[in-house]
């Protein structure tokens, strides 16, 4: 490894990652991927970089990816229940009665 870790990785699942590709008989991390994969990783807690990893691992990528975001179920049930757009008609409707 030709490389210097930066603080704030997850130095436990960068080396599971490394120990994969080996293992995988991969390519082992160039110090050019691992500086991008580092730049990527770092935009995450270190329990989320252990996701990243366990996901391409698990899944037998090559490569790690960024989390997919998914909106959270609260905040689709807010927008489907909310009628917050609809409190002036309600005023409008009280006012021919």
């Amino acid at each position: 490894m030709s490389y210097t870790l930066p603080i704030g990785l997850n130095i436990e699942a960068w080396n599971e990652w490394c120990e994969y590709r080996k293992e995988a008989r991969r390519k082992p991390v160039s110090s050019f991927a691992a500086k991008k994969q580092f730049k990527m990783l770092l935009k995450y807690t270190e329990a989320q970089q252990q996701q990243i990893i366990d996901i391409s691992i698990s899944n037998d990528y090559t490569g790690l990816f960024d989390l997919k975001v998914t909106p959270k179920q609260a905040d689709t049930i807010d927008m489907l229940t909310d009628r917050s757009w609809a409190d002036h008609l309600t005023n409008d409707v009280d006012l021919l009665n």
